[in-house]
């Protein structure tokens, strides 16, 4: 079977923009939960308590369940209240082409992301940090030093400010723009003070 390139950013907004209208609360409470549980019945899902399934058959159910799954549902854009869906060609395009290969961070703090293979037996990636939590301005930089200085975490991902000199960072509002660079900064002063100036954020 011949697949077309992946689909860049630009096509991806152009999508969006003529995809189907949906809320919020219509696919959180209603799409995602509706085809999760149709899918987890069709598939016969069952960890049995297992939080990482190892049997070969739930991992070969799960994989077509998640494949179902971005194939039924799409992809939601919280900006444009719109939904972008993809075509079975174009999501095996993805998965078979995905970038092998790429570096974050620098210096000696740099790390080589590669491709996993079921059952590899190379270390993997970890990354620590809050993940998108809200996160005071007086907790922020101790909180991210807190998993900068292990040495297991090879990357940050950082949590978000819950306001930026005292205000609320409101979208499209330049205290959104002002928490958003001040954030960046306060994570390379916490990393810096562990000693890890270039560590993948």
């Amino acid at each position: 079977m011949t697949y077309k390139k992946s689909m860049d950013i630009y096509e991806f907004y152009d999508r969006a923009k003529v995809g189907e209208k949906c809320t919020q609360d219509d696919w959180d409470l209603m799409t995602i939960p509706m085809n999760a549980m149709e899918l987890k019945q069709k598939y016969k899902l069952d960890f049995k308590g297992e939080f990482v399934p190892t049997d070969e058959d739930m991992i070969e159910k799960l994989f077509q369940a998640g494949f179902e799954m971005l194939l039924k549902s799409g992809i939601f854009v919280t900006d444009l209240s719109r939904v972008v869906k993809y075509t079975e060609e174009e999501i095996w395009e993805s998965i078979n082409n995905p970038q092998v290969e790429f570096k974050l961070g620098s210096g000696r703090d740099a790390v080589n992301v590669r491709k996993r293979e079921v059952g590899d037996k190379r270390k993997p990636i970890i990354q620590g940090g809050p993940t998108g939590s809200p996160v005071s301005e007086e907790m922020f930089i101790p909180i991210h030093m807190s998993y900068a200085m292990e040495k297991e975490v090879d990357t940050i991902v950082n949590g978000v400010l819950m306001s930026i000199r005292g205000k609320s960072p409101v979208p499209s509002t330049p205290y959104e723009i002002l928490a958003a660079k001040m954030e960046s900064r306060l994570i390379k002063q916490a990393a810096a003070y562990c000693d890890r100036p270039l560590i993948g954020i």
